[in-house]
């Protein structure tokens, strides 16, 4: 059988939606609410990258861009998302060619890593990307989270928030907590509100006296009430009951009483997110030299290791890793016996593993 001619591109700005039919057929438990959102917001400064047979769109990669925080340091990556390709093209190896690509060239930009959320961990192993192991999530504990659910569905208790200042706060509570995270900018809390929206959600925001913002929750009512990145300052380790929470939380259970709950009442009320690790994201370094310098350790490391990258060769060679608290170096070196080999995803893996990493389910 002859095969059809084939090419691949990144579409332009005016081309993006003509990508949507193979979304829509890929991920159909995604609401028409949330694809209009997505191809509306999201791909608005997104790229695109397709394969195209006679026209059509058989496989594509989104790369969503985002600006991180490393020890720091800011960068800007991007995050591989809605990877797929048409039932009747696939097998044919479609995916890696563009994943190939999207990493070459974020490596041509000067990017120093991508990450992705996998479907199947297997799909992404082979292109060097492995599992976040020290990467961390924070919730509401349940006790309150019928209580929480009480003020985000009452007008109430519901306030326009600053997204500027929404993110000056979130900034300032992860920067104490994490090596690694998304930075917020007023742009970031006006798009993920609208992301909320398109689920029938929204944003819930805690206020000092001063009415500065000290703590928020997302929280989307589509699908049943559901509670996304909560950022409070009081973090615990382990969940532990709040006998006044738990009280007031029983007013509703019914939701005939939640409209019961004073301000007073709430004010009192002291909410907090618990933490645990969990290994949803993974990364895949496409600088070392660079991500390398963004490191930074109190206890200083040193080792010279020879690394392999069969696809991004510019990361091959002997180098030495020294890292401290002042920053990171990967220097060339000449051969040496005593360099411990290892290929890009493993050495990814153990830099990676020395971040505390918070970021959460992106689109």
């Amino acid at each position: 059988m002859r095969r059809m001619p084939l090419s691949m591109r990144y579409l332009t700005q005016g081309e993006k939606e003509n990508s949507r039919r193979l979304y829509e057929c890929c991920f159909p438990e995604d609401s028409q609410k949330f694809v209009d959102y997505y191809y509306q917001e999201k791909c608005r400064d997104n790229e695109i990258a397709v394969i195209e047979a006679c026209g059509n769109i058989v496989s594509m990669v989104h790369a969503n861009p985002f600006t991180v925080s490393c020890c720091g340091t800011q960068a800007e990556v991007h995050y591989i998302v809605a990877v797929a390709t048409d039932p009747e093209y696939r097998r044919r190896g479609y995916m890696r060619q563009l994943m190939q690509q999207v990493l070459r060239d974020c490596r041509n930009r000067g990017e120093v890593f991508s990450f992705l959320m996998p479907a199947d961990p297997a799909y992404y192993e082979p292109l060097g990307y492995r599992y976040w192991n020290n990467q961390y999530v924070w919730e509401i504990p349940k006790e309150q989270e019928l209580l929480l659910k009480g003020f985000c569905q009452n007008p109430e208790y519901q306030s326009d928030a600053d997204p500027k200042a929404l993110a000056q706060m979130a900034d300032r509570i992860l920067a104490d907590q994490f090596d690694l995270y998304i930075l917020r900018n007023a742009s970031y809390y006006e798009r993920i509100e609208k992301e909320q929206e398109s689920e029938d959600g929204g944003v819930y925001v805690w206020y000092d006296e001063q009415k500065t913002p000290v703590g928020s929750v997302f929280y989307a009512k589509e699908d049943g009430f559901e509670l996304r990145e909560p950022i409070l300052p009081d973090v615990r380790k382990q969940q532990i009951p709040d006998k006044d929470s738990l009280g007031k939380a029983d007013l509703d259970k019914g939701n005939s009483d939640k409209d019961k709950l004073s301000v007073e009442e709430r004010k009192d009320d002291s909410f907090y997110v618990t933490e645990r690790k969990e290994s949803v994201m993974m990364g895949r370094i496409t600088d070392l030299p660079v991500f390398v310098q963004m490191l930074r350790s109190e206890k200083p490391y040193e080792e010279i290791l020879q690394i392999r990258d069969d696809i991004l060769p510019e990361n091959n060679g002997i180098f030495r890793i020294y890292i401290d608290k002042t920053g990171g170096r990967a220097e060339r070196a000449e051969a040496c016996e005593n360099a411990r080999a290892m290929d890009i995803a493993t050495f990814g893996q153990l830099m990676f593993d020395r971040l505390r990493i918070f970021v959460n389910e992106l689109v």
